[in-house]
């Protein structure tokens, strides 16, 4: 196999997208040993294809204006790919009036813990986020950091909440919760709300089979 004709014609495909280099390899990319294909890419930023964002991503230059936040969303957020937390979250269901700089996404197309990309933090969540599964984890979130939201709308936050936690099934939450893990205390406040909508579950067992360390 020729790799750098293979990455040529892929990056020819996908002009504006972004390249995580660390996630590629390990799903697309498997058979391009890791620093061969460091220095392939190296060699193609040299020629203009592609550009570094930070390190180990890079954006497919192309003929049209880049727009690297559209490709940050597309590729860490879309197609079931991850989701904004915090202020976005907060700011797009008009929850709270958030202003801090930094952007939060939780994402399953990272391989390390967390990552920077400018204003991004990404926070790896290896899970697929799906209707059913952003809602709950946007309940779980809400609970969780409700003393940090800045001009809370208690209403449009009760609404979210509720509608996050009417969602809830023992396998969603289990994926979650195997795969993040939040406080005691804001599943106790899951289970107190499952209670009174009469939600039959099994949260607080599983949540203990996962942190059994914790209580």
């Amino acid at each position: 196999m020729n790799y750098t004709k293979t990455l040529r014609e892929f990056f020819s495909q996908n002009q504006g997208h972004i390249f995580d280099v660390q996630y590629e390899q390990n799903h697309r990319f498997s058979l391009i040993p890791y620093k061969t294909l460091l220095k392939i890419l190296n060699r193609l930023e040299e020629e203009g294809i592609v550009s570094s964002i930070a390190k180990g991503v890079y954006i497919v230059n192309s003929d049209q204006e880049l727009d690297i936040d559209k490709a940050i969303n597309d590729y860490y957020v879309e197609r079931f790919s991850g989701m904004m937390i915090g202020k976005e979250m907060y700011n797009y269901y008009d929850i709270g009036d958030q202003d801090e700089d930094i952007v939060e996404i939780y994402t399953n197309k990272i391989i390390s813990n967390n990552k920077s990309i400018g204003k991004y933090h990404l926070i790896k969540f290896d899970t697929d986020f799906y209707d059913e599964v952003v809602r709950l984890v946007t309940a779980l979130e809400l609970i969780e950091k409700v003393s940090t939201i800045k001009d809370i709308n208690y209403i449009r936050y009760n609404e979210e909440k509720e509608a996050g936690v009417n969602s809830y099934t023992d396998e969603i939450f289990k994926e979650i919760i195997t795969n993040h893990k939040y406080k005691y205390s804001t599943i106790a406040t899951l289970d107190e709300m499952l209670d009174r909508f009469s939600i039959e579950n099994n949260a607080l067992s599983i949540y203990k089979e996962n942190y059994l360390n914790v209580l």
